[in-house]
């Protein structure tokens, strides 16, 4: 009886090396699966956010035009009246780029037609690129 006390192994509580490198392993694959669909769906928010951006400037366009009737040129000034704050929203860095560092909104008649730019924009291949 003695000599199975002596081999009994004493019980240790905590993870072995192994263990621990199969869990920090699992982890490291769930975030390099993560890590590039965020960023996309953080491309495709962007993009539909200033899509709605732009067609909230559009109505607000033809607001003015409706009421004021300017026939060619450039309408800004009197759009900004349209927008709820009188401010038109931040151009996001990355639609910015896209469009060769434009950094500040254009809008415009040209043959009855509202123009504004930088225009709509998609997620193509991890970038965004502008709607033709």
């Amino acid at each position: 009886m003695e000599e199975y006390c002596l081999m009994k192994r004493k019980s240790k509580s905590g993870f072995t090396l192994l263990e621990l490198i199969v869990v920090i392993g699992i982890i490291a694959l769930l975030v390099a699966m993560v890590v590039p669909r965020y960023r996309s769906s953080k491309l495709n928010a962007m993009a539909s956010s200033h899509n709605a951006n732009i067609r909230t400037m559009k109505s607000a366009a033809s607001m003015y035009l409706t009421e004021d009737g300017a026939d060619e040129g450039n309408i800004l000034d009197g759009v900004l009246a349209y927008i709820e704050g009188g401010e038109l929203p931040d151009i996001p860095a990355e639609v910015s780029e896209s469009n060769g560092g434009v950094s500040e909104w254009s809008i415009t008649v040209q043959d009855g037609e509202v123009v504004i730019k930088p225009g709509e924009v998609k997620v193509v291949d991890g970038k965004m690129v502008l709607v033709d």
